[in-house]
């Protein structure tokens, strides 16, 4: 590149000079372009980069693992810092022009005080550093286009004089969310102070308090206050910025606790938050920073502190709930008299005639906090005959009930005291009953409202036309959400009690993550609403458990993760509306176009209550996941339930290519490391198993859907399959056994202690002489594992070529061996991959769509015996593929329809292939049709005709459960008409 510029060049740009200076950099060449007056030049390091963000679009984060790999790659600090210019460009470039001035005027601070200092020789930060340390100081003490440079310069000196408690972060483009960046950043911020991250590689650490000198910028920084530039007209000292961060008048030290270097600090104050932005940097506090005033900041004040669930160990969640979040039975009552007194006095005082009264809002919900709480009083009123009629008038009608409220309050209800804040909601009047002697309030919302439902007997469903003629009212979203508060109501408060005791843990996180970022921009006040986390997680519990009884840290790290996947929710219910309504289902469609999160309120189909600034919730989430609370006494992390951020069913047809590459389609990377693990431990074990024994590994053979290409993201389940040379027939399959799995355990272990892997490796402790197992868990991709069951095996094949037939012999020998269907299919596990691996992607996509409705109905309750197994499914799929035509780019509804369609038929079930063994051969032809007399469904695996996959087994539960899924939202077109299966026939 500098011979192409050197050569270039001799045709100059007119007005510009080019200079080489001595190149001091490695991996960039500099050069210099300067003015022919020479008063202005421009210094330009020319750095080739590796594109690791891509083509990446404005505003959008880079996916993590961008930074997990940057990470695993062995890097010094800031190494591949060029690679994220583009990121580092953006987040600056974006900022007010006044912000950008004010970053002008601390550079040239920072060039002027420079020469006075060359003479120590002392290396200072770099310009870059303060840079960033100007951004911090807007953002946390102004934030607005126009302000005072005086106090802007003024905030960014004192934060330089405050270095050595600096800790300066961002999380605009990595975050917490990753477990592996979740690690390195902990260990980032635990450096000696300053720490100045930068915002787009988390490697790099610009204040570097172990490396450059502070502390003479510091005394430079301080000697400038007496300077004319830092005094008002009336000669009074210009003041800086206060926020959270931020040095106050007055005071040394920041504006709030910080968190220090363990050498530098207390233990105490190593526990305390960092002055990061935002404020996830470590553990939560041990109680909520106080803000400029000194006082804490809490919302409600009486709740129990974030970092009491931080701390609380798993078996002990149940017992904080009761201790902590457990509203007063007595305060309860109180408000239950209160709000009775209230609404007697409405039925009597009230100008307008009201046809009933609701209670809701979470007190009617039954998830009220200790505390504080709030109840919706909807009062439904006769002179409102329709939805836009209760707009009209509900101001001067609020007027009214107020003023009856006030003069009669003052007979007073014992004990509670009736306070109006600031009306703020429209449509509503609002008001806070105060209990004086148990400190707990409870803030009441009251509604007149259109009665658009009626009287609805218990469980039954509104009559569709009351949602068709919300629709077609003009209501704005969520408008009317008043006139549904019953059902709102009464879809949370049949639920168990353990459900709702799950909801105040939810909730309280909910309000102490809102209350420790009080006030940081407009990003923390506009979180979603809480109502929004109740939904989340009733949604999570119907969907991974659905008992009265469960594990209280499993829901609560369930719930975490699908916060942290707030990209990817589409969650609504269809239990008051649903999609048999050309109008509901239209809008519903329209719904489900719009962007992510969507969490549609079960009574209110217009209501996206997933509206909000969800990310700060997601990164707060993702700390907690780590804390003792969501962790098990051996330091692992408690399982999720297994719970997705949508569903098949209420997935259009249209989307459901997006929905397996989205759900179910395994991460890449992942994939990667466990192959290349498996590789390693498969030459482990040919190398080093029985070397003192005649016997050999003749090869290790990878099965299972890892090896076919139809593992589902997540937890999946293969095979390895170790096939030995003492076996020389079927039947010896079983001796030894015992001895051969304790050799390839003890051979495992020291695979697992000696060989290095980019993924968990664990070998089960289960001791069981017929199996052995272990895992491979992802480091840097959220719960992502594969199950590996080791089979001892008989080398029945031999070295067959690909794509040629097994000898009759071999299926001869195995007709006359076998006892029991399917006995000795792991022999045969190359022709089973095979059999799969070489068909067209879209078609194993089809596999991954069924296996992964397949796992949902297992779930299923199923009473006495046991649904089929997968891989007849996975078989099931293959056949209505090649019977519908072979078609590689076809309709993912369709196929998934047809292998619905050929379930519901499973008494007529009769498939089989003939590509490795075949009729022609006496003794297999025999076999062969003693087999297809039997009962149906028959699906002989094709590579082992001993195993009828069909046999055995309740087809009636999945038929069943196929013909409901076949009328659902994924098997129906956009207008209502059923997909239309392929014309399969159920034999062959």
């Amino acid at each position: 590149m500098r011979v192409l510029l050197e050569s270039w060049w001799q045709d100059p740009v007119p007005g510009l000079s080019l200079e080489f200076p001595e190149q001091g950099l490695p991996g960039a060449l500099h050069f210099r372009l300067t003015s022919a007056d020479l008063e202005n030049w421009m210094d330009v390091s020319l750095v080739p980069a590796f594109d690791v963000l891509g083509q990446l679009s404005s505003s959008v984060k880079p996916k993590p693992q961008v930074y997990s790999t940057l990470l695993n790659s062995g890097c010094q600090a800031g190494e591949h810092a060029a690679c994220f210019a583009e990121l580092r460009r953006n987040f600056v470039n974006t900022r007010p022009v006044k912000l950008k001035n004010l970053i002008l005027l601390v550079k040239h601070w920072y060039r002027q005080v420079c020469p006075a200092m060359a003479a120590g020789k002392e290396t200072l930060p770099p310009p870059y550093a303060l840079e960033l340390l100007t951004i911090f100081a807007w953002e946390q003490g102004c934030g607005k286009d126009a302000f005072s440079l005086a106090r802007g310069l003024r905030t960014v000196l004192g934060l330089i004089q405050q270095y050595q408690h600096l800790c300066v972060f961002w999380t605009v483009n990595y975050g917490f969310e990753d477990p592996a960046v979740a690690r390195f950043l902990r260990a980032q911020l635990e450096r000696p102070r300053p720490v100045i991250l930068d915002p787009s590689d988390p490697t790099w650490d610009v204040g570097n308090g172990a490396a450059w000198h502070w502390a003479r910028l510091a005394q430079e920084a301080e000697s400038c206050y007496d300077q004319p530039c830092f005094l008002q007209e009336s000669g009074v000292p210009v003041q800086p910025w206060e926020g959270p961060g931020l040095p106050r008048a007055g005071c040394s030290g920041l504006g709030h606790p910080i968190q220090r270097d363990p050498n530098q600090g207390t233990p105490a104050d190593s526990k305390s938050l960092s002055a990061g932005h935002p404020r996830t940097a470590s553990k939560l506090p041990s109680r909520p920073a106080p803000g400029p005033s000194g006082a804490a900041s809490t919302a409600p004040s009486v709740l129990g502190t974030a970092s009491d669930l931080s701390q609380t160990p798993t078996k002990e969640l149940d017992r904080f709930i009761q201790d902590h979040l457990k509203p007063s039975p007595q305060f309860q009552e109180q408000v239950k008299r209160a709000i009775n007194v209230i609404l007697r006095c409405l039925h009597e005082n009230s100008d307008h005639k009201v046809s009933r009264v609701s209670k809701g809002g979470s007190f009617g919900r039954g998830t009220d906090l200790k505390g504080g709480c709030d109840v919706e009083i909807i009062i439904f009123l006769t002179c409102f005959t329709d939805y836009k009629g209760q707009g009209t008038r509900s101001a001067e009608i609020l007027d009214e009930i107020r003023s009856q409220l006030e003069s009669w309050w003052r007979l007073q209800v014992p004990d509670l005291s009736l306070r109006f804040p600031e009306q703020n909601a429209p449509g509503a009047l609002q008001f806070r009953l105060v209990s004086t002697d148990l400190e707990s309030q409870m803030d009441v919302c009251l509604l007149p409202a259109f009665d658009a439902v009626g009287q609805l007997g218990s469980g039954a469903k509104p009559n569709p036309q009351v949602y068709s003629t919300l629709l077609n009212s003009g209501c704005q979203e969520g408008e009317c959400a008043a006139c549904f508060a019953e059902l709102r109501r009464n879809f949370v408060n049949t639920r168990p009690v353990k459900l709702k005791n799950l909801i105040l843990l939810v909730k309280h996180w909910y309000h102490q993550v809102a209350a420790q970022n009080k006030g940081e921009g407009p990003a923390r006040a506009s979180l979603p609403p809480v109502y929004a986390l109740e939904l989340l997680t009733v949604f999570a519990w119907e969907q991974g458990c659905g008992k009265d009884r469960f594990d209280m840290a499993e829901g609560l790290r369930t719930v975490l993760g699908l916060v942290q996947q707030y990209q990817q929710l589409c969650i609504y219910w269809t239990v008051n509306y649903s999609v048999e309504d050309p109008a509901l289902r239209t809008h519903l469609l329209g719904q489900l176009r719009k962007p992510r999160p969507l969490i549609l309120d079960p009574a209110d189909p217009t209501w996206n209550v997933g509206q909000g600034s969800w990310e700060l919730l997601a990164q707060e989430a993702g700390v907690l996941s780590t804390q003792a609370c969501c962790t098990s006494r051996d330091g692992t992390p408690v399982q999720p339930w297994d719970v997705m951020p949508a569903l098949l069913y209420q997935t259009p047809a249209g989307d459901l290519d997006k929905f397996i590459s989205e759900f179910l389609q395994p991460n890449r990377q992942f994939l990667a490391q466990v192959n290349k693990a498996i590789d390693t431990i498969c030459s482990f074990l040919r190398e080093n198993c029985f070397r003192k024994s005649p016997i050999k590994v003749i090869k290790v053979v990878k099965g299972g859907s890892l090896a076919k290409g139809t593992a589902l993201q997540g937890r999946s389940d293969a095979d390895l399959v170790v096939f030995l040379s003492c076996f020389s027939r079927f039947t010896e399959q079983g001796n030894m056994r015992a001895e051969i799995i304790s050799e390839i355990r003890a051979q495992l272990e020291a695979c697992q202690r000696e060989q290095q892997f980019e993924v968990k490796f664990e070998v089960s402790k289960w001791e069981n002489p017929r199996v052995l197992s272990f895992s491979l868990t992802s480091q840097t991709v959220l719960d992502q594992s594969v199950d590996f069951d080791v089979l001892p095996a008989f080398d029945a094949l031999g070295q067959l070529a690909s794509g040629s037939r097994p000898s009759p012999q071999v299926y001869g020998s195995l007709i006359r061996s076998y006892g029991n269907a399917g006995e000795y299919s792991p022999c045969f596990t190359e022709l089973q991959r095979d059999f799969v691996i070489s068909r067209p992607t879209k078609l194993k996509s089809l596999i991954r769509l069924v296996k992964h409705w397949y796992r949902q109905c297992s779930k299923m309750p199923k009473g006495r015996g046991s649904l089929p197994p997968q891989h007849g499914l996975e078989l099931l799929a293959v056949y209505a593929w090649e019977q519908g035509g072979q078609d590689s780019q076809f309709s993912m509804a369709e196929g998934f329809r047809t292998v619905l369609e050929l379930i519901t038929q499973y008494r007529q079930l009769c498939v089989y292939w003939t590509i490795n063994y075949k009729a022609e051969d006496e003794a297999v032809g025999d076999f062969l049709k003693l087999q297809l007399q039997k009962p149906r469904p028959i699906i002989l695996d094709p590579a082992d005709p001993t195993g009828n996959l069909g046999h055995n087994a309740r087809w009636d539960l999945l038929a069943k459960e196929a013909a409901a899924c076949a009328s659902a939202l994924c098997c129906t077109g956009r207008d209502g008409t059923p997909i239309r299966p392929w014309p399969v026939k159920a034999a062959v």
